[in-house]
């Protein structure tokens, strides 16, 4: 049967002779080198079982209606447009200006708010707009991304990461079918961003296959993501790591035999 989170303490903790019933910062230490050992084993590669996928779509440019912005100003006032709370993120380009500012406020659908002042000598009057996402995210779930692919021209788009990127691929407002793809660090809810090149210029689903994120284990029955057979391995790292908090000399070399036994399983 799988080993849960409770299983893994008792074992460790009776091999160390620890007693994790009456002494509460033993049992820290011991939840916190299973999930160190768990860690550890999880970033060596791209382990199979540590391998999902998930859909992500494209979003068409948004151009309805027309804009209006003061010289140096920062607040967007739409005639006939569409503005929605999803466009914040995004990034508005003005028919007067190839520059592109980076909504941050959406206020109703026909008013919203630019990060940066409009630089502009003279103020936009019913002026022509796109609204482009240029970032797109993972889920959550999602702690890197392996490989993306699109059906619509049937092509793997190449990753790169951004500064080969910048290097490599000068600046185009260019739309089609995303061949290449940046990777782009987090969004500030600390999920996996990318950037796609040609912009997508249609709606369509991009299979993102990734490396899960791991969560520590935390309730007794939390089990890890990885298959049962690697419960020795975790039980010996984590031995390693009780085994290097309790060196009680420079001679105790039980550490570097349990850390030869965990390597080599």
């Amino acid at each position: 049967m799988p080993f849960t989170f409770v299983d893994f303490q008792n074992e460790i903790a009776a091999q160390l002779r620890l007693d994790i019933t009456n002494e509460s910062n033993l049992a820290t230490l011991v939840k916190r080198w299973i999930n160190l050992t768990i860690q550890d084993i999880k970033s060596r590669t791209d382990w199979y079982w540590d391998q999902d996928r998930e859909i992500v779509q494209t979003v068409i440019d948004k151009t309805a209606g027309t804009v209006s912005i003061s010289s140096g100003g920062t607040a967007v006032t739409g005639v006939s447009t569409a503005f929605a709370s999803v466009d914040v993120g995004k990034y508005i380009q003005f028919s007067s200006s190839n520059d592109w500012y980076k909504i941050t406020v959406y206020t109703s659908a026909t008013a919203i708010t630019i990060e940066s002042p409009y630089v502009a000598t003279t103020a936009l009057s019913a002026g022509t707009y796109t609204i482009r996402k240029f970032y797109y995210s993972t889920s959550s779930s999602a702690e890197k991304i392996l490989s993306i692919t699109q059906a619509i021209s049937k092509q793997n788009i190449r990753l790169f990461h951004f500064k080969d990127f910048d290097q490599n691929v000068l600046f185009s407002d260019a739309t089609g079918d995303p061949f290449i793809g940046a990777l782009w660090g987090r969004d500030s809810s600390g999920n996996v961003q990318f950037a796609l090149w040609p912009y997508a210029s249609t709606a369509m689903n991009l299979e993102v296959r990734i490396n899960k994120t791991q969560a520590d284990l935390s309730a007794n029955a939390d089990e890890p993501a990885m298959p049962n057979k690697w419960r020795y391995a975790i039980i010996s790292g984590a031995i390693k790591r009780g085994l290097e908090y309790s060196r009680t000399s420079d001679g105790d070399r039980r550490a570097e035999g349990k850390g030869r036994e965990f390597e080599g399983i």
